[in-house]
């Protein structure tokens, strides 16, 4: 047992170590600390399986007027009206109420011609090419199309309504997310709503405009405008995001296991299994947080009422007590339910949905490329709080592969060959950082000005531009936004002596690395 297992388990959920790999920390907690507690941000997490599913059914203890995420409960905000993700009874069961005749698993199935139309024309395109990207070409286009359809949005203002709600999901790499009324405000909305209560159509803003409620006073009326709002603005997020992030797994998981995949495309009777095991495997939202309404107790640990709990349905997944080799990918294993949907009252209302994308999605894809790799040197995590997966994650078919194989390589030009341009007035130093995945060359150029300076890097994984650069004698400190392998923010101090510099950078979730350079 080497230093780091013999240290206290500890778990930051905004951490983008853990964010990239949560797996092995989710899996010391289930066997350390069962119910944990986190002094930095006041809140628990419980990782097994039965404990959160519990913990999940329990309404009146665990409940989620207070927001279903840990910045909307530590930050206090009142939840308006008509987010039912976010509310107790009686309201949760009006307002749900209202979209449960929509979203059933029989008017969802009646959707595949369409979604399979939304498929065939974003991957139609590029199967000659044989590379495309399971994010950009098919993640981003065929879930906003659907939900878009759905809702009645214009084609033309689609992309718009998916880049307000993926604002409202972005963090800072290792901050937690920015919180505020007008994430429930559902930008945009209005305008849609206020036209179509004059030009009634076949959608689900129509049927909501004219849908009428028992409320929580016994009064039968219709949804106000402001109500209706906030269920497009929820949808139009939740719809986006995550099956957004399960076609994403879904292209790095089955590339990883090929005799699975092939299992799949020489019998389509597997996808639907394949799907709830790629669910399992790897959920787009990790965890669910609750306040806790009342003093409560889970193994013994005392949860005092005032309290945030979070519940890893993500290390639930994998829990062995509950999956046989949890930790395996394995379409073929018995059934057990999954809990990345939730569990109970606030069982995600959209789950028939993912499910029949993911499905349809999944064939589409295995009928143009039966193989593919994908290109992790240039994939990219994204950076939210609330959902995982893949901001991009670009792919090839072996005879993509074997094309790029036999593709002579470019000569550089002379300007390449003697390094990155020279900024005016800029010092130039070679420096080599001691990286977890071994020695990184780079070019670092300085421009100072009194105590400050401003500059470039430049690497093999691209070139960046220099921020917060301060002069302090020899010192030298300055932070640089990477983009690979996943966004963050690296940190550097450095001591000039004559000709060399020496120092470290905090490599974001890699940690923190010496470095050392020569002047050039």
């Amino acid at each position: 047992m080497n230093a780091l297992s013999e240290a206290p388990v500890h778990w930051d959920p905004y951490n983008p170590k853990y964010f990239a790999n949560p797996y092995p920390v989710f899996r010391r907690l289930r066997e350390e600390a069962p119910v944990y507690y986190n002094e930095e941000y006041e809140f628990y997490a419980v990782s097994r399986y039965d404990d959160v599913q519990n913990g999940l059914a329990d309404r009146d203890t665990f409940i989620s007027g207070r927001g279903g995420v840990l910045e909307f409960i530590k930050s206090n905000i009142p939840v308006p009206k008509g987010v039912f993700i976010f509310e107790d009874p009686p309201l949760h069961g009006i307002h749900r109420g209202a979209l449960t005749r929509v979203f059933t698993p029989k008017r969802m199935t009646a959707l595949e011609p369409q979604i399979r139309d939304f498929c065939a024309k974003a991957l139609d395109p590029l199967v000659e090419g044989g590379e495309f990207n399971f994010i950009e070409d098919l993640g981003k286009e065929m879930p906003m199309r659907v939900i878009g359809m759905l809702l009645g949005i214009p084609e033309e203002d689609l992309k718009v309504v998916q880049e307000n709600a993926d604002a409202n999901l972005r963090t800072e790499p290792g901050k937690p997310m920015e919180v505020s009324q007008h994430n429930f405000m559902g930008e945009g909305f209005a305008e849609y709503i206020a036209w179509r209560a004059k030009h009634p159509s076949d959608d689900l803003m129509t049927e909501l405009l004219s849908a009428e409620i028992v409320d929580e006073t016994g009064q039968t009326r219709r949804l106000s405008h402001e109500e209706i709002i906030i269920f497009c603005s929820i949808l139009a997020g939740a719809g986006n995001e995550t099956t957004n992030r399960l076609i994403g797994w879904t292209g790095k998981v089955l590339a990883e296991h090929p005799d699975q995949r092939r299992q799949i495309y020489e019998n389509r009777g597997l996808i639907p299994q394949a799907i709830e095991e790629l669910l399992r495997f790897e959920a787009p939202g990790p965890s669910v947080a609750r306040y806790v309404a009342k003093d409560t107790e889970i193994r013994g640990t005392k949860i005092a009422a005032g309290s945030a709990v979070c519940f890893l349905v993500a290390s639930a997944n994998r829990d062995a007590d509950k999956f046989a080799n949890g930790e395996q990918f394995d379409i073929n294993r018995e059934r057990v339910p999954h809990l990345t949907f939730g569990h109970g009252f606030h069982v995600c209302i959209g789950n028939a949905l993912a499910r029949v994308e993911g499905r349809v999605a999944l064939d589409e894809i295995l009928k143009r490329f039966p193989e593919w790799d994908v290109d992790l040197e240039n994939a990219r995590l994204s950076s939210t709080s609330t959902v995982r997966g893949w901001e991009t994650l670009p792919a090839f078919t072996p005879k993509a592969r074997a094309r790029r194989a036999a593709a002579p390589t470019p000569a550089k030009p002379a300007a390449a060959e003697a390094g990155p341009e020279r900024l005016p007035g800029a010092e130039a130093w070679q420096i080599t950082l001691q990286t977890p995945m071994g020695p990184q060359e780079m070019t670092a150029q300085f421009v100072r000005d009194g105590d400050a300076f401003t500059g470039r890097i430049d690497s093999p994984m691209g070139s960046e531009v220099i921020t917060d650069g301060r002069i302090a004698g020899d010192a030298l400190t300055w932070t640089m936004e990477a983009k690979k392998p996943a966004p963050i923010k690296l940190s550097f101090e450095v001591v000039v002596t004559g000709d060399e510099l020496a120092g470290s950078a905090k490599l974001g979730m890699f940690g923190k690395a010496q470095l050392s350079g020569r002047r050039a």
